[in-house]
């Protein structure tokens, strides 16, 4: 199921937008969980749940839809943002929250829905699970939301995560085929990374956390494709 948050001070604004997300709901058959606010304080006033997509208008009463985001990033820094406006100069300024993309009234369903789909195929790259790994000491969990990359040197495979670095004797095989369906690609033979913690690409290099690793040659056009992917399509 996919959680979304509608917020709009308009109710015919968002009547339309309700129709275009049950109209999307058939045609990719998502579940989608769709709640509705009429103002950015409304909907910082609500605890509910965190949702995986907040589709907000910028131009509204009270708190705009910028200092609206602003809010929902100190609490929630995963959330998938797309603004909706009539301004779309406005809309460069989605860069200061981290939106994803923006959607120009008045809404065009087509334009509506090639964005809303590239927003869902982002949320299920970003699926996790918890793995167990067997190691000299004994038996650890780790969340692969908290896993950085694998490296491997010889026999072992090292996990790099946010607090501490885990070796387990296996395989890159292995773990390639434990993690399969996450959003985890090998940048080269030796290093098998999370895309959600790419910060920036160099040349030949990408920085993980504080670590910088090598992007081989024959894997860089399948890696950064992956990656572009990962981030919405965008082009690297």
């Amino acid at each position: 199921m996919i959680r979304i948050a509608v917020i709009d001070d308009e109710k015919e604004e968002q009547e339309r937008l309700l129709g275009y997300y049950q109209r999307l709901r058939e045609e990719v058959h998502e579940d989608l969980d769709i709640h509705t606010y009429l103002s950015g304080d409304e909907f910082l006033s609500v605890q509910e749940e965190p949702f995986d997509l907040i589709c907000l208008d910028i131009d509204m009463d009270g708190l705009d839809g910028i200092s609206t985001a602003k809010e929902i990033r100190k609490k929630d820094e995963q959330v998938i943002i797309i603004f909706v406006t009539n301004m779309a100069q406005m809309a460069i300024r989605g860069y200061e929250v981290q939106a994803l993309d923006f959607v120009v009234k008045p809404v065009n369903y087509y334009s509506f829905a090639m964005k809303m789909t590239n927003a869902f195929r982002m949320l299920k790259n970003r699926k996790s699970r918890n793995i167990v790994l067997t190691t000299a000491s004994g038996m650890q969990k780790i969340s692969t939301d908290d896993l950085y990359y694998v490296e491997v040197n010889g026999h072992y495979l090292y996990y790099h995560t946010k607090d501490q670095t885990i070796r387990q004797k296996a395989s890159m095989k292995e773990i390639e085929d434990r993690l399969a369906g996450l959003s985890f690609k090998r940048c080269n033979n030796c290093y098998l990374v999370n895309l959600k913690y790419v910060d920036c690409v160099n040349k030949d290099d990408l920085k993980v956390g504080n670590d910088w690793l090598k992007i081989s040659r024959p894997r860089k056009k399948e890696f950064l494709q992956a990656l572009a992917n990962y981030m919405g399509g965008i082009d690297l």
